[in-house]
C-alpha cells in the first residue's frame, strides 16, 4: 500500500466525481500536488479501451472478454501514471481501482473471485491504495439520480438491476474483510458530511 495512494468506489451516481474533486482542492490547500485519474482511462491506450468497454454495440462482449480489457487499461495506467506521481512524491486520487473488477466482474459476472484477485494484482504489481472510499448507494436512489439528469446509459449502467444488486453486494463484501483499508460513507447524506468525513480520514496521510 501506498499512503499517498486514494481510491474512490461505488456504482455510478453515487457521488464520486463530486467527492473527489471536493477532496482534490483540500489536498492542494494543503500545498501538497495531487492528480486524479479515472478507470478505465487515464493514458491513451487506456481511454481507447474505455470506448469499446462503454459502447453500446459491443454487447457480445464476454464477461471474460471484460474484466481482460478493464485490466489492460488498469496495468497501463499504473506503470504510465499511477506509479511515476507516487515515487515523485504527489498523491493520487483513483476513479476507481481494482476494487471494481471484484464487484463488477466478479460478483456482478460471476467471474470467480480467485482469478480474479489473481490477475487483479498481475494488472497492478501489486499496488494498492492505503484508503478506499467506498460510496455506498442503492440501486434505486442511483437509478433516481440518473432519471433526475436525464442520462443515458453506457454499457455499464444499463446492465440492468440484478446486475447492481449484485455489485453492490461485492463491494459489501470488500468492505467487510478489508475495514482498515475501505471506509463505507452513506451516499445519501449530504455533500458536505460526506465531505468531513473524508478530510478527517486523510488528515493523517498529509
Amino acid at each position: 500500500m501506498n499512503r499517498r495512494f486514494i481510491s474512490f468506489e461505488g456504482i455510478d451516481f453515487s457521488g464520486k466525481s463530486t467527492q473527489i474533486a471536493l477532496l482534490k482542492d483540500y489536498i492542494e490547500q494543503n500545498g501538497v500536488p495531487v492528480y486524479v485519474l479515472r478507470e478505465p482511462g487515464g493514458t491513451e491506450i487506456s481511454e481507447a479501451i474505455r470506448t469499446i468497454l462503454l459502447d453500446h454495440r459491443h454487447g457480445k462482449m464476454t464477461a471474460r472478454s471484460e474484466f481482460l480489457l478493464f485490466s489492460a487499461a488498469r496495468a497501463q495506467l499504473v506503470e504510465e501514471k499511477i506509479r511515476p506521481l507516487l515515487q515523485d512524491g504527489s498523491f493520487v486520487i483513483a476513479d476507481r481501482f481494482v476494487d471494481s473488477s471484484t464487484a463488477y466482474q466478479g460478483a456482478g459476472r460471476g467471474l470467480e473471485q480467485a482469478m480474479v484477485g489473481n490477475v487483479n494484482r498481475f494488472a497492478t504489481g501489486g499496488l494498492m491504495p492505503s484508503v478506499t472510499f467506498y460510496m455506498r448507494l442503492s440501486v434505486d436512489a442511483a437509478a433516481k439520480r440518473r432519471r433526475a439528469l436525464n442520462k443515458e446509459g453506457d454499457r455499464m449502467e444499463t446492465a440492468g438491476q440484478a446486475f447492481f444488486k449484485r455489485v453492490i453486494d461485492g463491494y459489501d463484501a470488500l468492505a467487510r474483510q478489508e475495514p482498515q483499508r475501505i471506509e463505507i460513507i452513506d451516499a445519501m447524506q449530504s455533500i458536505e458530511k460526506i465531505q468531513q468525513s473524508i478530510q478527517k480520514r486523510i488528515n493523517g496521510l498529509l
